[in-house]
């Protein structure tokens, strides 16, 4: 009776331990189920990621370097659902619920994400320095001391394009943007400007964003894409005006604040033009009024450089930055004939008309160059805002009328929910592509 009490127990015993191992597997397999949906889900989730970017606008990309693909939350979910539904589909073992696609953080609104694409693609080789921006090679002012002699490409007699459309301009993403007015330009000119050579910096970003600037868009001294609606794109970038016209006015106004400066110093600089102004001075106005004079002479002559450069600059010639005798071109003489009153001063080049006067030597930085110092001058989100602008209205010329940059994104954010546990996804084109 005892032997089989304990035989009893034995069995009791061993159902328990084989109900616990029984437990154990089925709570192996269920985890494994569990695993292997977990892992087919991120497998899924993440090509399914991809398979939404691949349908970036081709033109965007030929055009412009960027990856942008239209589409709203709804439609982009209904695909993702599409996507995991045909894979997953008829798995007993798997129960799908709430897929959802967001691209509202990532369209072209946010400046800061187009701007972080386009510094990755022109890193990775995508953009290329342009001709006439420099090749000496110096990771200072390259073609500083170079000489150009290529004459123009075009004319700048041309008036150029204008935009009217009123939809057009209204839904020109820069037009969210306050611009800046001379004034804060001019406060920017003279207290970022003291070491120039970080202009020219290779690697900065921007260094970076200009290079893309100067690689894409027309300007005045190149032959304009015939597709692009602006001859003067990168004026465009630098002002927001919206006719050519009105861009190479303001174009020409930013070039003499910025020449300015530097020829105000070098007349200071250097004492045969001192003594010049001196002498003039004093022949205009002898006595206690003559240092008042030479002070507005020497303005004016300074100014009178500076219209002459820009005007240069504007017509494919080359200007240094610090000048020397041989880079000086105006005359007193000519500074006194308008400085007297004569002849009215032309309002688009602030000289008097048809007077453009070449130094004896054509050196120094060409008209890419001072853009590049403008480029680097402008605040960093206009100038992508800019950018954007110019790519919808060529984009509404070439292809699609109702074109809307800011219907495009450059990533996504997908979630969906597997057997109940939540996965979320982020997958942006830059991180895809400039890992």
């Amino acid at each position: 009776m005892m032997r089989k009490s304990r035989k009893g127990s034995s069995s009791v015993f061993l159902c328990v331990i084989l109900s616990a191992l029984v437990s154990v597997c089925f709570a192996f397999i269920y985890s494994t189920i569990q695993y292997s949906a977990a892992s087919r889900t991120d497998a899924l989730m993440r090509l399914t990621g991809i398979s939404l970017l691949s349908e970036f606008d081709r033109v965007l990309l030929e055009e412009y370097g960027l990856f942008l693909m239209p589409g709203d939350d709804r439609g982009l979910s209904a695909r993702l659902d599409h996507y995991l539904t045909y894979t997953f589909g008829q798995d007993p073992q798997v129960t799908l619920s709430g897929s959802s696609v967001e691209c509202g953080s990532f369209t072209s609104s946010d400046f800061a994400v187009i701007r972080e694409q386009i510094l990755a693609w022109v890193r990775s080789g995508g953009a290329w320095t342009p001709s006439g921006d420099g090749d000496s090679g110096s990771p200072g002012l390259p073609g500083a001391g170079g000489s150009s002699s290529a004459e123009p490409v075009i004319s700048d007699t041309d008036a150029g394009r204008a935009l009217r459309h009123g939809p057009t301009i209204a839904s020109l993403p820069s037009r969210q943007l306050p611009s800046q007015d001379l004034l804060s330009r001019i406060e920017e000119f003279a207290g970022r400007l003291t070491d120039v050579t970080g202009v020219f910096r290779d690697g900065t970003e921007k260094y970076l964003l200009s290079t893309y600037v100067l690689s894409t868009f027309n300007r005045t001294t190149a032959a304009p894409a015939p597709d692009h609606f602006f001859q003067r794109e990168i004026e465009y970038i630098l002002n927001g005006e919206l006719t050519d016209a009105g861009t190479r006015r303001k174009t020409a106004s930013d070039l003499r604040i910025l020449r300015l400066p530097f020829n105000f110093a070098y007349l200071y600089a250097d004492q045969a033009k001192r003594d010049a102004l001196a002498a003039a001075a004093e022949v205009l106005t002898p006595g206690p009024a003559a240092p008042l004079t030479q002070a507005g002479l020497a303005t004016a002559w300074a100014y009178a450089e500076s219209a002459n450069d820009a005007e240069l600059l504007l017509k494919g010639f080359r200007v240094p930055l610090n000048k020397d005798g041989d880079s000086w071109a105006v005359d007193l003489e000519n500074v006194i004939k308008d400085f007297v009153p004569g002849d009215e001063l032309d309002p688009a080049s602030g000289q008097t008309p048809n007077r453009v006067i070449h130094p004896k030597e054509d050196t120094g930085l060409s008209y890419d160059q001072y853009l590049r110092i403008l480029l680097f001058l402008e605040d960093s989100d206009l100038m992508t805002a800019r950018i954007l602008d110019l790519i919808q209205i060529n984009m509404r010329k070439n292809v699609n009328g109702s074109f809307l940059i800011g219907e495009y994104c450059s990533g996504i954010r997908m979630e969906t929910a597997v057997n109940g546990r939540r996965y979320s996804y982020e997958t942006l084109y830059q991180r895809i592509l400039y890992p």
